[in-house]
Order: C-alpha cells, then structure tokens, then sequence
C-alpha cells in the first residue's frame, strides 16, 4: 500500500526536496528538512507534535514555536521572545477563516502541512481540500458493513471534522482514541521509570545486608538478581 510520502515538489522552476522521518514521537511521517539546491533552508523538531520551525528568512535563521488547538490544530506561532506572531482560525473542515502575522508557515489545519500552489493538504496517502470536505482521491480501504459513511470513498472523516481526523488518509481516528493512544503511551513511560525505582530500590536493599551477610563478593549476582526482575516487570 503507498504511504504517500512526498519527497519533492517542482513549483515556478524551483524544486523543493523534503527530507522524511518514518519513524518519529508522533507516529506518523513527518518532513524534518526541506531543502533547495542541496540547501537546507528549514527544518523541524518534534516531540508527540511538531514543536517548532526554523526558516532561513532574508538569509537570516528565524524559529518560530507551534501552539494548537485540542483539535491539533495549529492556532498561532511565537518567536524566541515567547510573543505570539500569526495565529490562525479555521472552520470544522479546515477553512482558514480569520489570520493575523506574515511568517511563512505552512502547517495549520489539523497540523498538517498545506500546499499553496495546489490548495490542497498533505494527508500522506491522499490530499484533502478543505474548501469541499473531500479527498481528491479514492480510499484505499473499502467501506464496512455498520457504517454506510464509510462507503464514500472521497469522504472525510465521515463528514465529522469536529471530533475526528485522518492522519493517514486512510480511516479517521476519532479524538477519544487519539487521548487513549497518548495515555498508554505515558503509562508505558510511567511504568519503564516505576521498574527503574524498583530495580534500584532492590539493588540497594541487598547492598545494604551484603556486609552483614558477608555477600560483599557477589554484588555482581545481585544486581543481575535485581535485573532479571525488572526485566520480567515485576
């Protein structure tokens, strides 16, 4: 199945090069350079979203800052002063309905990123025009037999923006399931330190009676005791 993944762009006798990061905090591809001439003139950092976007602007280095919506819209931009520059409102399907600020960005609905020489969103497997509410092409996935919605194959988010999203261009994803996707992934987190502290606490616990049991010589046996148990997760 084609993921989408855009590696370049030819616009006005320019071409544009991106640089594609498949594996990255927000699961999803992401662009992390953009390159002309063999020339990085931006590139990204990202952590569960895209953080921030530094830009050569009149041949000067210009970072600006993301903030977004519960939706992951992109809402504004700040600059290393911490002072909103752009902000950004939208309709339920992405309709830039109201802007202030003039730094390139290209990033907005849904935080992903825009086309202005198609008018078109990027959603990796397919493009989406706001402007309609459909993709330009077909799903690639057929519809199932509960959700007639899912028959439209040109169809987005089964005509309901304002608690879903489509990443993929693929399925939407409801936003329920994307906070319950965040928070397993800060359980796991919380519960790989939890171990740590255990596996700490353990190796502590034996160093503190080896001296009176006389293990002083079997420190590396313990710790590979205390090992063993953090890896089965106890």
């Amino acid at each position: 199945m084609p993921t989408g993944n855009r590696v370049s762009e030819t616009v006005a006798g320019v071409t544009t090069k991106y640089l594609v990061d498949t594996i990255n905090p927000t699961g999803y591809a992401q662009v992390v350079d953009e390159l002309v001439n063999g020339s990085v003139t931006r590139t990204y950092a990202y952590g569960l979203q895209r953080i921030s976007q530094n830009q050569l602007i009149s041949s000067t280095w210009t970072p600006s800052f993301y903030g977004y919506d519960g939706h992951g819209n992109v809402r504004f931009l700040t600059n290393l002063n911490s002072s909103v520059t752009d902000s950004y409102k939208y309709d339920a399907f992405g309709n830039l309905i109201a802007s202030t600020g003039s730094t390139p960005n290209n990033y907005l609905f849904s935080g992903e990123q825009f086309d202005p020489a198609l008018s078109l969103y990027q959603m990796r497997a397919r493009w989406y025009r706001e402007t309609t509410g459909r993709f330009m092409s077909r799903d690639p996935l057929e519809g199932v037999l509960c959700c007639g919605l899912s028959w439209n194959p040109y169809i987005y988010v089964k005509d309901n923006p304002v608690n879903a999203i489509d990443p993929t261009g693929r399925a939407e994803l409801l936003e329920m399931a994307k906070t319950l996707e965040e928070l397993e992934a800060k359980k796991i987190a919380l519960g790989i330190i939890t171990r740590r502290v255990q596996y700490q606490a353990c190796v502590a616990a034996f160093m503190a009676i080896a001296p009176i049991s006389g293990l002083t010589d079997f420190v590396d046996m313990i710790k590979g005791i205390c090992a063993a148990i953090w890896s089965a997760g106890y």
